[in-house]
């Protein structure tokens, strides 16, 4: 018979994790969001260099097809960017953040906000760097190096 009263067992939870388990997780989820920084970085040059393929005049501006291919080439890579940052932090964040599910969402929604979303990358590497450098693993420029 079950006891409803009984007090939960700690067998699957997360302290009981293999620590290898979780540096690798932290890891790959560095190394997407790192990834993600650059595919940022590179999306801002492509949306401004749209604004070269506008027609017309500076009043009155027209909308060309290679406006309209650039800044959909320009707005993939951001939101590629996004997504990609999303589910690095997603990973990491149940080894950096356990237990605080309402921390990780809000990261979620702010990530496809232009500039924020750049800051919460950068917030995220530096946590993530953080955790590696504690656990005595060498972090570079892409990430952690094992």
């Amino acid at each position: 018979m079950i006891n409803p009263y009984e007090s939960p067992s700690t067998v699957g939870l997360p302290e009981n994790r293999d620590r290898q388990q979780d540096v690798d997780v932290v890891v790959a989820g560095q190394k997407q969001v790192i990834f993600s920084i650059f595919g940022y970085l590179l999306s801002v040059p492509i949306l401004v260099v749209a604004n070269e393929f506008l027609g017309g005049t500076p009043t009155a501006p027209t909308v060309t097809p290679q406006f309209v291919i650039v800044l959909g080439v320009g707005l993939l890579v951001l939101f590629g960017a996004a997504i990609n940052a999303c589910r690095g932090i997603f990973r990491m964040g149940g080894v950096l953040y356990p237990g605080s599910t309402r921390y990780i969402y809000a990261i979620g929604v702010l990530l496809p906000a232009p500039l924020v979303g750049l800051l919460v990358m950068f917030v995220a590497n530096s946590k993530a760097t953080g955790y590696l450098k504690a656990r005595g693993i060498k972090v570079g420029f892409l990430g952690a190096k094992q």
